[in-house]
């Protein structure tokens, strides 16, 4: 693997939520040679299986989520503006004056444009600090009526995604869609090493799709598979930066975290409290293996092992390890590469020993 190089074409891969062909076909690529047993289901999520060297050695599941937030198209204005809904969590305070790239209907073009933003002089007081609602904002294509819009291929259901901007910040990385490439990254490090690692467990390395929008997207691929076990891999708020310091335990560049809540916050979306043992198991590894690791409860967070827990007949035990991430959802997150790298080789190592003579039974 080559962070540099990995990250910078993961994040460039446009892989709106339910529009993620694009990354399926990099990843099956990327996974050629890689491994003898690749699955894509109907939905989209891959599954790489890797059999263990023990007949009955149990079998482990790692996964993560290819998607991205953006934005879909409602409406083609008279004037050639375009109107917005947001597809997951975007936040509108980060969208006026934003580059984008518009896709046509059949995502083969893509047009660079710009998210209107109500120009400064001619801006009434009570808006200087308001954020603008997404129903109130509209992407600038340049283009001077419907008309044109159309001839363009771009119409009502297109996709807009935020611009690559993949950069180096000293050692640590910013772009858009960190979340959850990322994890993503961990999932390809893990698929060049296991073909030449002994492993008792079958392990499967799952990369989800639609988490950004629903969660569940990925709990048929569990339910057909049904392993002993499972870890998610995704980003957690880091809260280092001036404005949310010491609200939870969580910096940049200090380790991943092993994950002991999260909740959505609202409403019945739930969340995940992780099997303790398989907690445990991991934080002995991250010692044995002299990886920097933290704690992590936090409110506001879900993620797809929030469902994928209650596939199956039984249940799968699940744990969790989270990425910190400075400005979620926006169009520039920042993340340490050295938590990347150790979350890559926590998993790796946490594969080799699990099996059967793990416990993690409740009771």
């Amino acid at each position: 693997m080559n962070f540099e190089k990995d990250m910078r074409e993961l994040t460039e891969i446009p892989a709106l939520s339910g529009h993620e062909d694009k990354m399926i076909a990099y990843l099956l690529k990327r996974l050629e040679g890689l491994c003898e047993d690749v699955h894509v289901d109907k939905l989209g999520n891959i599954t790489a299986t890797y059999p263990g060297t023990e007949e009955d050695g149990g079998s482990i599941a790692y996964f993560a989520h290819m998607d991205e937030v953006g934005l879909i198209v409602k409406k083609v204005e008279e004037d050639g503006f375009l109107r917005l809904e947001r597809v997951g969590g975007v936040p509108e305070k980060v969208l006026p004056a934003s580059m984008v790239d518009v896709h046509t209907l059949d995502e083969t073009r893509t047009y660079r444009a710009v998210i209107g933003n109500t120009s400064h002089h001619l801006t009434p007081a009570d808006k200087k600090f308001a954020v603008t609602p997404i129903g109130e904002l509209y992407v600038d294509l340049g283009c001077k009526s419907k008309a044109e819009v159309l001839e363009k291929g771009v119409d009502i259901g297109s996709v807009v995604t935020y611009i690559p901007n993949f950069t180096l910040l000293g050692d640590y990385v910013a772009s858009k869609a960190l979340d959850d490439r990322m994890g993503i990254y961990t999932l390809l490090y893990m698929a060049e090493e296991l073909g030449k690692t002994e492993h008792k467990a079958t392990i499967h390395l799952i990369f989800t799709v639609q988490e950004e929008f629903n969660i569940r997207s990925a709990t048929p691929t569990f339910c057909r598979l049904q392993p002993d076990a499972a870890i998610c891999v995704d980003i957690s708020p880091a809260c280092d930066t001036p404005e949310l310091k010491g609200r939870y335990e969580m910096a940049v560049g200090e380790g991943v975290a092993i994950m002991y809540m999260n909740f959505h916050g609202r409403g019945t979306l739930g969340g995940l409290l992780p099997n303790p043992k398989l907690n445990a198991f991991l934080e002995k590894t991250a010692e044995e293996e002299g990886l920097k690791c933290q704690k992590e409860v936090v409110i506001g967070v879900i993620t797809d092992d929030a469902f994928t827990q209650h596939a199956g007949t039984e249940g799968i035990p699940m744990a969790h390890l989270s990425i910190p991430l400075r400005y979620t959802h926006s169009l520039a997150e920042v993340a340490s590469r050295r938590d990347v790298e150790d979350c890559a080789k926590l998993m790796l190592a946490s594969a080799c020993r699990f099996g059967k003579d793990i416990d993690i039974c409740r009771g």
